[in-house]
């Protein structure tokens, strides 16, 4: 990815020697110039410009790493301390797509949550993405919840992974945006989890839930849809039912928490299996885990 060099009038000298540093993919010296551009204070307004020069020269390091199939050993350090400022929407989605590959999901879904704030922050990133980029982040950030909620981790037990707030208004943004430069997620994957084969949360889809219900209540939408999914285990009439019983119970949480919206259900049982981007690393348990959802769509 190609990157301006920061320029400046007033600072030319220590500028031009961190961009040539950059030029030279001397990273330690990058960084060690970056860091007194900081604490200039006539340069420090170009702090954020250098940052994304170096991190660009990180994540690329880190790229061509990966793409020579390099252990992650190899390539982490660069691809954290590309991802740390903040500032590069790249860096993040792709320490997201590492973490989801490690089956760190709650770390992954964290990671597309900041990418999709860094998308969102026209001085960081002035050009938009494609479309089809900033779905791809939203219904990975989807699926990584969907996983953190119901896969058993090292230590036994799973997690709700709470959506970043937008820093300009405080509301829920993520998955919840009300859109994400002029892209509006239509439909979004709750991480809402039911005890077995019955309609009743777990303490993890309470949580889910009730932030379901925060996201709403912020954005007062006339109408809405929940649709209810089932993996394919069972009889097609039992997940037809339980598919629409269990969206049932989200629409009467969902009133019952302040939420006015019109709420139109539906079940579809396994008949609408998510469709993943890519699903290497993951096994049976855990597509099984991403077809149990119940998917809140934009009407």
């Amino acid at each position: 990815m190609a990157a301006t060099p920061a320029q400046a009038t007033d600072c030319k000298s220590l500028l031009g020697i961190f961009n040539q540093a950059i030029d030279e993919a001397r990273e330690s010296d990058g960084q060690a110039l970056i860091d007194q551009i900081a604490s200039s204070a006539e340069c420090g307004q170009y702090q954020t410009a250098a940052q994304y020069r170096l991190g660009a020269l990180r994540l690329s390091a880190a790229q061509i790493l990966m793409a020579r199939g390099r252990p992650v050993a190899e390539y982490e350090r660069l691809l954290t301390a590309a991802e740390a400022p903040e500032v590069l929407w790249q860096a993040s989605a792709t320490l997201g797509e590492v973490r989801y590959g490690a089956r760190r999901f709650a770390e992954a879904a964290e990671a597309y949550d900041r990418a999709i704030a860094i998308v969102n922050n026209e001085t960081l990133t002035p050009t938009r993405p494609e479309k089809f980029e900033i779905d791809g982040l939203i219904s990975r950030s989807g699926q990584a919840r969907l996983l953190a909620a119901n896969v058993k981790m090292a230590d036994g037990g799973s997690a709700f992974v709470p959506t970043a707030k937008n820093q300009r208004d405080g509301t829920l943004g993520g998955i919840y945006s009300r859109s994400v430069r002029g892209i509006v997620p239509q439909v979004v994957q709750v991480p809402i989890t039911f005890d077995y084969a019955k309609t009743t949360f777990t303490p993890i889809g309470e949580q889910a839930a009730r932030e379901l219900a925060q996201a709403l209540k912020e954005q007062s939408p006339l109408r809405i849809q929940l649709v209810g999914h089932t993996d394919v285990r069972g009889s097609e009439e039992t997940n037809m039912k339980l598919s629409a019983a269990r969206a049932e119970a989200v629409a009467e949480f969902l009133k019952q928490a302040g939420v006015t919206a019109t709420i139109e259900i539906k079940g579809v049982g396994a008949t609408e299996p998510l469709n993943i981007m890519d699903s290497s690393g993951l096994n049976q348990d855990d597509i099984y885990a991403l077809n149990r959802r119940v998917e809140f769509i934009r009407q």
